[in-house]
């Protein structure tokens, strides 16, 4: 007889019990039956994720990987100056503001894109 049929045996004893068995019997033995599945299901999860994660040779071992090549620039960029003088302006005289006609065309752009997604409104009845 091999594991499976005696687990078949013990599953309907205790189904065939459930029916005749003081009640508390049928709890425990339900509570048993619980537990067991809980700890063979756990086993299993174990036995998955260990087969899952790597043996410690496939961590040592480093994928053939060929890096991006580096983009340098053509000429290199001088260093800003630290004077007292740069100090004093403020740290976004260095950052061109946007002209007022850019920054309205964009707002007119994004105006028109949410108009576009907005959802359409039933017209009211007359």
């Amino acid at each position: 007889m091999d594991y499976k049929d005696e687990m078949r045996k013990l599953i309907d004893i205790v189904k065939q019990q459930s029916f005749t068995a003081p009640l508390e019997h049928t709890l425990d033995d339900m509570k048993t039956m619980a537990n067991a599945v809980k700890d063979i299901s756990d086993r299993i999860d174990l036995r998955v994720r260990k087969s899952l994660q790597p043996t410690d040779n496939a961590k040592k071992v480093k994928p053939n990987v060929k890096a991006f090549p580096s983009i340098k620039p053509s000429t290199p960029l001088p260093p800003k100056p630290n004077t007292a003088a740069n100090s004093n302006a403020s740290s976004t005289s260095d950052v061109p503001s946007p002209s007022l006609s850019s920054s309205s065309d964009a707002r007119d752009d994004f105006l028109q894109k949410q108009n576009a997604l907005s959802p359409t409104r039933p017209q009211s009845t007359v």
